[in-house]
């Protein structure tokens, strides 16, 4: 089984001295239960929707062979909504219209899972406007929900990452270590989607 995760630096676990992040302990976890995954964490720190949309299918490709058993996990959103001289990188239409287009064709031949970015406490209003993280957020989930993609939505649960708010504060300001990215995959290791996905598979 093969499963290939997508997005920005929080995917990468920047941060993170054992550079594990989330993604290396769930699929840690899943492992100790028993499933035998092949785990490829294609995490591009910095990286946009617009990246994710020009580069995650040749990355897919070179990795998932016909016939075997595989699945997707994006996550991203921070970056889109960085700004840069009074603009952000990516707009919310276009954020919306490679949401759409990456989701779209990833879903019609995979099982497919999108985890929402976490919250940016760390960051000054002229950076990232927390208003505007939280509504492309909101329309992220309701893209995954009219096409069927499970959608988990980390800022729910954000503010009970302490060891993430503190490590975070003690660092850049943006991403946690070792500690924070063990509350995500713990929080994500119990989300249905993810568990019912082996027995799809």
């Amino acid at each position: 089984m093969r499963i290939c995760f997508f997005g920005e630096s929080y995917v990468n676990g920047v941060g993170d001295p054992t550079t594990q992040g989330w993604v290396g302990r769930l699929c840690a976890d899943a492992i100790s239960k028993g499933h035998q995954l092949t785990v490829y964490n294609c995490g591009i720190r910095g990286a946009t929707s617009t990246l994710v949309r020009d580069t995650w299918q040749a990355e897919a490709s070179a990795r998932f062979k016909p016939g075997e058993k595989f699945a997707v996990v994006f996550s991203y959103g921070t970056n889109d909504c960085w700004r840069e001289n009074g603009q952000t990188q990516v707009s919310l239409e276009t954020q919306i219209e490679n949401t759409t287009a990456v989701l779209k064709a990833a879903s019609a031949p995979w099982p497919t899972l999108f985890v929402g970015p976490p919250g940016l406490p760390g960051y000054a209003d002229n950076t990232i406007r927390v208003s505007d993280h939280a509504e492309r957020c909101v329309q992220t989930q309701k893209i995954c929900s009219h096409l069927n993609v499970p959608y988990f939505d980390t800022l729910s649960v954000y503010d009970g990452f302490k060891q993430w708010h503190t490590e975070a504060k003690a660092g850049d300001g943006v991403h946690p270590g070792a500690g924070g990215y063990g509350e995500m995959a713990a929080a994500l290791a119990l989300w249905a989607p993810w568990t019912s996905l082996f027995t799809a598979l």
